[in-house]
């Protein structure tokens, strides 16, 4: 059962039958009883006796009884040898095999050092292990080799770090380095049965480096026939009634993962798990007799969450005496600014946590699992014992890395703290000393090179990274310490680590020191301590002076080749099938993932852009994302203001029917129980984060139900206000000082206005870098989730929220250097304009801006305009970010793109500046779409949408079932047919006057609006700025008519889902 296919020509495939050929090279005539055949394929040359000799045994098997057939292949110089002494020579090399230990590789997930051997609070009831511990050497101060379990075992199989393969996240090395021999590989070829089971390397499909392996166990051959995935949690497992369980996931639909999943299930079931069943494959094996050394590696899932096990192992523990870890309230607070960021945002779980008083029951689930998977470890190690090989077998014992529980703001792991990179290591066997501790520093990198000088393996192809700690295991006591090194997710980025010490460098991020000794909990930051600046170089001469560029992540659904009961990785094998317009859920075969969303939108902007034919700006992202996708030029907001916008196309309803008509109200106040965009997306399975602006404000968040992350940035501090805080505490002291808040406070505010202010809105070279301003930010956080794969074995929608060109307009200085105030040009308006327009249809926001009516400012016109269009050149170049990270990760061809923006702006056109009218400049957005395999590049569609259109064209990219209350239509029928105007022949919009509506209705050729006070009519094909009201003319009645039955009928219909 399970068995998987050797190549023919691998060594794993030479030792599959039972026929023994030994080949014998001599070039000299004397051979001493001394000499010692090695089974390996490389020449061996030593000396024997009185001559020197050449050696190459090679050992290969056919499918036939046992019967050796000697052959002696003649050299130079060579005379046949004596039988006697053939078959000594091949006796020697058999009993030379037999003194070769077998190996016993136990991994487990996610398991930190709260093992009862550790002696660690809170500790875990776990006797297996405890046992093993006395049995062998526990390192207690040992640390992973990657900060989760893909870069882990990566670098555990490999031998080196991410820093040298450019594995730092879901790549996989025997991928994009072939060249490599990974460790199964090295026992291969000398000589060992390689079995293995369950997560030795990371879980999805693609992840097993099948190479080397003589058996590899997966519990049915549908895993086999899919690419190996573990699938340790399906519908062959037990899950708990009702799913999911935990009072943090209830009444939620969750699918993947499963986060802070944890409940107990029945005993009954214990059999049926994954895990148990991965256990008893291993112990079948060692029942068996071998007649070659064997390497056994048996990986579990446990405690990895969701932490469902048997009740027996929740009953271990008394839920009130459930010791809780000790955490420190503002233990962020000294932490690198965009750590801080970071694990401030990651706090929310534990405060969500504590809110529902399940902090305790979260680590109770958590410690049962570990004990399960002590009992686990035992079933192995018992069969061990009562094994004939129990007396030559080495045994390891490792968990890929650690686990947070609330310690610095976090849940779970990926960090360069203790809590994810200590571990449990235990080594027991021949060779090893006995009920040995030892604090010596090591590295779950060190493995590798200790089993090849243990086990006397052949040394693999690449040079292997770690160091053998086959002395300490013999000697502990005379061990010394060293320094060991931790490789974060990103070049740059690590820690390095002794008994004494712990240094962080996140890049030009920020650096992190700790006193191990006196602070075990690394509470104290000490690496802006000049007295540490030495010690800090000393730390840092521990990394490696160059970093691998990361390696790309491969995409299964695309890159992933099956064949049959094997699989290999081909960049393209599985090229996107292009959809057409009778099969608009048919473009991804049914068995692969649903396609990605990634979702922009940005506030405030206007057509301002390339694509959109503006050619005064400097756009390149946006110009070639129009290449690789549809650009839409008639797509209109419903309400030109941010907040009744967006609950307006993220709901998919008409303003009327949100009952959304200004920036306080809320839809799940005015229209409860509506389903969100990213409500629907995670309902449907799929991962959601958003980062920046997407709902109008933190009052209007939907949290949880929307969200699995949600983000938001504020920009550094201003230069300014940074040089006036130096003087104004310099003078008065810190302007957290009570007496100082207030005047502080006023100072502040005087000297950023200028910059910083709402009202007249601020703008200028803001003497910040891109990283620190909130947009630079939100890109970066975008770029870290794809790269992270954060969404797992989850297609994900992330909502990306460009905050600019918001006013103020701030952006740092190269941006405005594209833009000369000399080379600004515009065309005047004059407010006698307005003559003919309804009062209702206009704004006097320009007083707001600085202008006095009936007069226009030159230099202030440039300057604003200038200001904005340098806010558009920078979130372009944040975008660029974004798109090279999703090219990055190996989503770019199954994942949508949406770019759009909120509503338009003025910018002096009409005399008018801001948003709340109706025009088309403050109506029109600029809107990109890209749908692989669906949209043809670099296509232009004229069609009318509206941004509610947005919601249902994604369900339907993405194959799923609409809500039934959506008031858009799908756009997907035009996306490959840039020629089709589509079935909507109008765009609607509304806005605010007083406590009534303004209307606008648009189509091809004309724009009517009508206003409490009057109407507005423009010929768009000869008059595109709508300078010409023609409503006052008699020879347009009946086009008036027509679209005042229009409009009633809209109406009628944007307010029938209120």
């Amino acid at each position: 059962m399970g068995q998987s296919s050797a190549r023919a020509d691998s060594p794993a495939a030479q030792k599959s039958g039972s026929r023994i050929f030994l080949i014998i090279e001599f070039s000299q005539k004397t051979v001493s009883s001394t000499a010692k055949a090695q089974r390996t394929a490389q020449e061996d040359t030593r000396e024997i006796g009185a001559g020197r000799y050449m050696l190459k045994p090679r050992l290969t098997k056919e499918i036939a009884n046992p019967c050796p057939d000697l052959r002696l292949s003649p050299g130079p110089r060579m005379k046949r040898l004596p039988l006697n002494l053939i078959v000594f020579l091949f006796c020697f090399t058999l009993s030379a095999q037999a003194r070769q230990p077998n190996v016993l590789f136990l991994a487990v997930d996610d398991m930190n050092d709260w093992l009862g051997c550790m002696g660690t609070s809170p500790s875990a009831i776990t006797p297996n292990l405890d046992k093993l511990a006395k049995r062998g050497v526990l390192f207690t101060n040992a640390h992973t080799a990657g900060v989760y379990c893909a870069p882990s075992r990566a670098a555990i199989f490999s031998g080196q770090f991410a820093s040298t393969t450019g594995c730092y996240r879901t790549a996989n090395y025997f991928v994009h380095l072939p060249e490599i021999d990974a460790l199964q590989m090295c026992f291969s070829k000398a000589g060992y049965t390689t079995l293995g089971a369950g997560k030795l390397f990371h879980h999805p499909a693609g992840a097993i480096d099948q190479r080397g392996w003589d058996t590899f166990f997966l519990r049915n051959k549908s895993q086999r026939t899919s690419g190996w995935p573990l699938n340790s949690w399906s519908d062959e497992t037990p899950l708990p009634h009702p799913f999911p369980a935990s009072i943090y996931n209830r009444g939620r639909e969750i699918t993947g993962g499963m986060f802070l999943e944890w409940a107990a299930l029945p005993d009954e079931q214990e059999e049926q798990m994954a895990d148990t069943i991965r256990v008893n494959w291993a112990v079948e094996q060692l029942q068996k007799e071998h007649q070659e050394p064997f390497f056994l590696g048996v990986g579990i899932y446990a405690p990895h969450y969701p932490n469902y096990c048997p009740q027996k192992y929740y009953d271990l523990y008394e839920p009130e005496s459930i010791k809780l870890p000790p955490l420190k309230e503002d233990d962020l607070a000294d932490l690198p600014e965009k750590i801080r960021k970071i694990k401030t945002a990651r706090s929310r779980i534990i405060e969500k946590l504590r809110k529902l008083n399940a902090f305790d029951d979260a680590i109770h689930g958590y410690l049962a699992c570990i004990s399960y998977a002590d009992a686990m470890m035992g079933r192995v190690l018992d069969a061990l014992e009562a094994s004939p090989h129990a007396d030559n077998t080495i045994i390891v014992l490792w968990s890929d890395h650690g686990y947070h529980h609330g310690q610095k703001g976090d849940w779970g792991k990926h960090t360069l703290w203790e809590r994810t990179s200590n571990v449990p290591f235990i080594w027991a066997g021949p060779g090893i000393a006995r009920g040995a501790r030892s604090n010596v520093t090591v590295s779950l990198i060190d493995m590798f090179p200790t089993l090849v000088e243990m086990c006397n393996l052949p040394a693999p192809h690449q040079k292997l990274e770690g160091s053998s700690i086959a002395p300490v295991l013999r000697n502990p006591d005379e061990a010394k310490d060293r320094t060991v090194y931790l490789p974060h997710m990103h070049p740059g980025e690590y820690a390095t680590i002794n008994r004494n010490w712990r240094y962080i460098r996140y890049g030009d991020d920020g650096e992190e020191l700790y006193e191990l000794q006196k602070d075990p909990h690394e509470w104290r930051n000490l690496a802006d301590d000049p007295e540490y600046a030495e010690l800090k170089k000393t730390m840092r001469d521990a990394a490696p002076a160059t970093f691998a560029e990361p390696r790309e992540k491969l995409n299964s659904r695309r890159d992933l080749l099956i064949e049959g009961e094997s699989f290999h990785w081909k960049k393209g094998a599985n090229p996107p099938i292009r959809g057409t317009e009778n099969n608009a859920s048919k473009d991804q075969p049914a068995n692969r993932k649903k396609k990605n969303v990634l979702f922009i939108v940005c506030d405030d902007l206007n057509t301002h852009v390339s694509p959109s034919g503006y050619d005064p700006i400097h756009t390149p992202t946006l110009s070639w994302l129009a290449t690789e996708g549809m650009t839409f030029t008639r797509t209109f907001c419903q309400y030109p203001v941010c907040g009744p916008s967006r609950a307006s196309f993220l709901s998919g309803l008409y303003p009327e029917s949100t009952g959304v008509l200004n920036n306080t109200a809320d839809i799940r106040k005015e229209r409860p129980g509506t389903v969100s965009l990213p409500q629907f997306f995670k309902e449907n399975g799929y991962w959601t984060a958003s980062v920046g602006k997407i709902f109008h404000s933190p009052r209007h968040e939907h949290g949880e139900l929307a969200w699995h992350e949600a983000l938001r940035f504020q920009n550094d501090e201003l230069e300014v206000v940074r040089k006036a805080r130096g003087k104004f505490e310099e003078q008065y002291g810190s302007i957290e000082a009570r007496p100082n808040r207030k005047s502080w406070k006023e100072l502040k505010r005087k000297v950023s206005e200028k910059l910083d202010a709402q009202t007249p809105p601020g703008r200028g070279r803001s003497g910040l870098t891109d990283a620190q301003h909130k947009d630079g930010k939100n890109a970066r956080q975008v770029a870290q989730w794809l790269r992270a794969d954060t969404p797992g074995e989850k297609p994900f929608f992330i909502a990306c929220g460009i905050q600019k060109p918001h006013v103020p307009f701030l952006a740092p200085d190269k941006y405005f250097d594209l833009y000369p105030l000399n080379g600004i040009v515009y065309r005047p308006d004059q407010p006698d304009l307005w003559g003919s327009l309804p009062q209702s249809a206009i704004s006097k926001r320009y007083s707001a801006f600085g202008f006095e009516l009936g007069k226009e400012n030159n230099t202030l016109r440039r300057e604003y305009m200038q200001a904005y269009h340098a806010c558009i050149s920078f979130i372009d170049a944040q975008l660029k970010l974004v798109f090279d990270a999703l090219k990055q990760s190996g989503h770019w061809e199954d994942t949508i793109i949406v770019f759009t923006s909120d509503h338009g702006y003025h910018l002096g056109d009409h005399f008018l500046w801001g948003k709340v009218t109706l025009f088309d400049i403050g109506a029109k957005v600029p809107l990109i779409i890209r749908a692989p395999g669906i949209t043809t590049r670099g296509t232009t569609s004229e069609a009318m949408v509206e941004l509610i259109d947005l919601y249902p064209t994604l369900a339907d990219l993405t194959g799923l079932n609409p809500p039934e209350h959506l008031q858009g239509i799908s756009l997907r029928p035009l996306l490959g047919h840039p020629g089709r105007l589509g079935k909507k022949k109008h765009a609607y919009s509304v806005v605010t006057r007083g406590n009534s509506l303004g209307y606008a209705l648009r189509n091809q050729r004309w724009r009517y609006a009508r206003w409490p006070d009057g109407e507005e009519l423009y010929n768009l094909t000869n008059d595109p700025s709508e300078k010409n009201n023609l409503a006052g003319e008699t020879r347009h009645e009946n086009r008036l008519k027509e679209f005042r039955t229009l409009l009633t009928e809209k109406q009628q219909h944007a307010k029938s889902a209120r």
